[in-house]
């Protein structure tokens, strides 16, 4: 019995052991080849060898995002496999090898006309460049180069490779007439949005001269400037863009809260901005926008049109602004008005209740904080009150001040 409850015991062991081992993702690279494609998509094939008793093995992969993933064994099978994040988990048991391939897009990028691929690599690796690509700068020397089908071929050694290339050969007639291709369709990315390029567009204009003439290599420069041109400046109007759309909400909120005091100084901010974008300098643009912004958030509630400057004066004030509110509504006899107009609607004739009780006159800003009501349609209704004849407006300090106006 005690035999029995060893072996149970050692056998739990065993596979805790083997669990254990499974866990720590011991394989060995055998073979990594990466083919390059021109839209800078990789293909990854890769081969290791494995440990038969391991129940599943953790495989390191290259790039981030696996897309067609297919995991073979020895014989071609296909194996299970779970994804995590930088490689794969393979249910290795009973495998003595993995041949893994797949796509990615993580592995290359483009600044240009140069694109640059870049890799980790634990063994020597091949690596196939796209049909008629120059190589421009590596970071290793390689072990062998050589070209297949037009295409380079390397194999570099373990550890960081870097590789920098350039599709088509250059200094030839077909690379400098892809450059310019691919300038005028950005060019007409960025007429389509209105922006000015008129100084890329003469760039591209000398490039192609130079073209004509024989002179590759000058067209190439001429064309890659004229795209760096445009690229930047799409990024500055975009950039301009947002804000000038942030500098408008921003407006738009501290109206909508009452908050006038300062704002017109951020409106006029924001129509340089939009004055210098116009004009096609979208980076004062964008710094006018920002500060409008800044203007608008900032802004304060507006004094009440009464403000006392002394203690000793408060009780005098008072006095004179009652008498001048009572005088103004004697002077108005708003319910008989208002017998007059039966025409009118139900919000403008409390509109016009309110100034009477105000005194008369009220600013539109506490018009619109009374009845709770937006600022288009707060200034709708003041504009009908005015064209009937019934109010007038004016300018106090940059506010407009609505009064009403005596019926003869």
């Amino acid at each position: 019995m005690l035999t029995s409850f060893t072996d149970s015991m050692l056998s739990s062991l065993l596979i805790l052991l083997t669990l254990l081992t499974s866990l720590q993702g011991a394989y060995t690279p055998l073979e990594l080849t990466i083919r390059v494609y021109d839209d800078g998509y990789v293909a990854v094939d890769y081969i290791i060898s494995l440990d038969p008793t391991l129940v599943e093995v953790n495989v390191t992969l290259f790039g981030l995002l696996y897309q067609d993933l297919m995991v073979e064994d020895q014989e071609g099978l296909p194996l299970n496999y779970s994804e995590f994040e930088g490689g794969i988990k393979i249910e290795s048991l009973g495998s003595t090898s993995a041949h893994i391939t797949y796509t990615t897009p993580d592995l290359t990028n483009k600044t240009g006309r140069l694109w640059l691929l870049s890799i980790e690599t634990p063994i020597s690796a091949t690596i196939i460049l796209p049909e008629g690509a120059a190589i421009m700068g590596l970071s290793e020397i390689p072990l062998s180069l050589t070209t297949v089908d037009d295409s380079p071929l390397l194999i570099m050694p373990p550890g960081r490779v870097e590789i920098y290339y350039a599709l088509g050969v250059v200094g030839t007639r077909e690379h400098a007439m892809a450059l310019i291709k691919e300038g005028e369709a950005k060019l007409e990315e960025a007429k389509s949005e209105g922006l000015k390029v008129e100084e890329a567009e003469k760039l591209l204009e000398d490039a192609y001269r130079e073209l004509e003439g024989g002179n590759y290599a000058q067209a190439e420069e001429l064309a890659s400037k004229a795209l760096e041109e445009i690229t930047g400046i799409i990024e500055e109007a975009h950039e301009a863009m947002e804000a000038m759309k942030s500098a408008e909400e921003a407006i738009d909120k501290a109206r909508g809260e009452g908050r006038t005091k300062g704002l017109e100084a951020a409106e006029r901010l924001l129509q340089k901005a939009s004055e210098a974008y116009k004009a096609g300098d979208y980076v004062e643009a964008e710094s006018l926008a920002l500060k409008a912004r800044e203007v608008a958030e900032a802004a304060e509630r507006p004094l009440t049109p009464y403000v006392y400057i002394t203690v000793g004066g408060a009780v005098a004030a008072a006095a004179i602004a009652f008498l001048l509110r009572r005088w103004r509504r004697d002077e108005i006899d708003v319910e008989e008005l208002l017998e007059k107009r039966p025409d009118l609607r139900f919000e403008d004739r409390e509109v016009i209740r309110f100034l009477a009780e105000a005194g008369g006159e009220a600013f539109a800003s506490e018009i619109r904080d009374r009845f709770n009501i937006p600022r288009t349609s707060a200034w709708r209704l003041i504009k009908r009150l005015e064209r009937e004849g019934l109010v007038e407006v004016r300018k106090v300090g940059g506010h407009s001040l609505v009064r009403l106006r005596r019926m003869e």
